[in-house]
């Protein structure tokens, strides 16, 4: 606050698809320079992010401003809508919370008229908290269903750490024929009496492919390798070509 005045930044946002919004980076930008006036604040700058999801942090406007409230003194951030600073309600709370109040900058979202200066507004960081952790069980439980659902329809889960012997293309399993050869070499080595150190010298000596005694012995101890897949302890018939019987 400089001369008794209110110092504020305002923020605006429309997604990729302007057509999909009801409000336009214009409109929002004259409804927080009226708001402003109103309330004679001194509104320093507006922050614009067009074409950016709410979704996201990593917008540079959005870092800018960031950048601003910890280089100086800054008494409120002010947007049209709440969801114009984010769309999830984990990500508002921690950009009020972490990023705003706690550098003494309140927020104030004009549509739902949330003004974190009044008693009301620091009470509804309370209800905001519930539904972000709300939020965030949801996500996490989803998240956990759709694995499980990948594992019993036998599709592997370690995402782009295909295991040796495969490639991960299109969410899928294929075999990698110069590394599944290997595979089936270490496990006839293993079968005919070979330890894992003798194998490991053998393959790394005849191949390009890092090999490990760890890495052997994680191949011959993964039923992956038989057309199985594994998840939270169960194992379901798998969707990929195995490499050994």
């Amino acid at each position: 606050m400089k001369n008794g005045e209110m110092m504020v930044v305002g923020y605006a946002r429309v997604s990729t698809d302007n057509q999909l919004e009801n409000y336009s980076i214009d409109e929002q930008v004259e409804r927080l320079k009226a708001y402003c006036a109103a309330k004679d604040w001194v509104l320093l700058q507006t922050y614009i992010d067009g074409g950016y999801s709410g979704g996201n942090l990593e917008r540079p406007a959005l870092q800018q401003m960031l950048g601003a409230i910890k280089a100086g003194q800054v008494d409120a951030v002010v947007v049209y809508k709440l969801d114009r600073l984010s769309r999830s309600q984990k990500d508002t709370l921690t950009l009020i919370e972490d990023e705003l109040l706690a550098r003494g900058t309140d927020f104030v979202s004009i549509n739902e008229n949330f003004d974190t200066s009044t008693p009301f507004g620091r009470a509804m960081i309370g209800i905001l908290s519930v539904f972000a952790q709300l939020e965030k069980d949801q996500i996490t439980e989803r998240f956990t269903m759709g694995r499980i659902g990948r594992g019993k329809a036998g599709y592997f889960h370690g995402g782009g750490n295909a295991p040796t012997g495969y490639d991960y293309i299109d969410g899928n399993l294929v075999v990698n024929e110069y590394e599944a050869m290997q595979v089936r070499e270490a496990y006839s080595a293993f079968l005919s009496g070979k330890s894992i150190n003798t194998i490991q010298k053998m393959l790394s000596s005849q191949y390009t492919t890092k090999w490990t005694a760890t890495k052997v012995r994680n191949v011959l101890k993964n039923s992956l390798y038989t057309g199985k897949v594994k998840f939270s302890g169960q194992e379901y018939p798998g969707a990929h070509v195995p490499i050994i019987d």
